[in-house]
């Protein structure tokens, strides 16, 4: 069966839905030999879960299949814009400035999110959601028109996480009521940490988990070598997959890949991508067409992924050569169909291609 990007946000809207999608996509345990897999929809895309070099049984398969289930559907409940009952939206539409109290995965990674913040002087910033919405990139369907000037003026007033606070190890606060927050560059990452990380708590050592491209290489694959992953030629209007750039050998790394290629609109010739600079308060103008991440866990190669994406590719390469345990590929656009390439020192250890 196949899904459009509107028709998978549509069923994820409601939450009641999660769990019967997630069982319905699952796979049996006999799917490869040397390797199981679990397949299914969550955060508004796919996800793949892989296990190698382990047997396991029919209920074994079946547990690891619920508690994934139940630790994705967690993670939605608490950072989901698209869910009106999850913390994150009950935040947003909250007018109060006193403090809100989050679960203890939200309050990882919006510490994650306020240190990217603080560490890229503002190119990250979680309070962005004004602006998403605006620009038709967030739950509402988008419109595929360019706000006025003054629209984003408006906007740009109420972004800021200078206007927001963590107040203890349970609660954060807006400083004004307006503030919204939008956890979507990151939270992916964080649920592919959390997967890996139950897989790992089982014994799994030899793992693989991807949602929406983010991913993490535990161990060896099948054939007791480095899992294999792909990145996209990050070109207009292809399928994931269909054609890659370069293939990365990884073990016990987490990769993750951010671009202006998949979620965009046109409007008057032009194209306007879903990452919004929130120094002006619009999509990116560069020419810097995806970034790819390593780094020690996913929750970090994730934000950091899209925080180079905003600065473009000679800020983005310059502040990413400083951050220590992280390495990069960017993928920069020279025309339409044409690509040139600008890394880090360290990445080239994980190419084969």
């Amino acid at each position: 069966m196949m899904f459009s990007e509107n028709h998978i946000k549509h069923i994820f809207s409601g939450s009641r839905f999660i769990l019967l999608l997630f069982y319905l996509a699952g796979c049996s345990p006999e799917k490869q030999a040397g390797e199981v897999e679990w397949t299914g929809y969550t955060m508004g895309t796919t996800y793949q879960v892989k296990v190698a070099g382990a047997q396991i049984g029919q209920d074994t398969y079946n547990h690891l299949a619920a508690s994934i289930d139940s630790a994705l559907a967690d993670i939605n409940h608490q950072m989901s814009t698209y869910l009106p009952m999850s913390e994150i939206s009950e935040f947003n539409r909250s007018r109060s400035t006193d403090p809100f109290r989050v679960s203890a995965g939200f309050m990882i990674v919006i510490r994650e999110a306020m240190d990217l913040y603080h560490r890229s002087d503002g190119a990250f910033d979680a309070t962005v959601e004004p602006l998403v919405n605006l620009w038709g990139f967030g739950p509402a369907t988008g419109t595929g028109t360019v706000p006025t000037k003054k629209q984003i003026t408006a906007m740009k007033k109420i972004v800021g996480s200078s206007n927001f606070e963590i107040v203890d190890s349970l609660h954060i606060r807006k400083l004004i009521p307006e503030l919204q927050l939008d956890l979507s560059a990151i939270a992916k990452g964080f649920g592919v940490d959390i997967v890996a990380g139950l897989l790992s708590g089982k014994g799994f050592r030899n793992h693989m988990v991807e949602i929406g491209g983010e991913v993490v290489a535990g161990g060896l694959n099948a054939k007791q070598e480095p899992w294999k992953i792909g990145v996209d030629r990050p070109k207009y209007a292809i399928l994931p997959g269909q054609e890659i750039e370069r293939i990365l050998a990884l073990k016990d790394v987490a990769v993750a890949t951010s671009g202006d290629y998949r979620n965009y609109f046109e409007s008057g010739g032009k194209k306007y991508s879903h990452t919004i600079d929130p120094a002006t308060g619009r999509p990116i103008t560069h020419n810097l067409a995806s970034v790819t991440i390593i780094a020690d866990n996913c929750t970090r190669a994730d934000g950091i992924a899209t925080t180079v994406m905003v600065l473009g590719p000679d800020r983005g390469l310059s502040w990413l050569e400083q951050m220590k345990g992280v390495e990069g590929l960017l993928i920069v656009r020279s025309d339409e169909n044409e690509f040139e390439e600008e890394q880090t020192p360290g990445f080239s250890k994980y190419l084969t291609k």
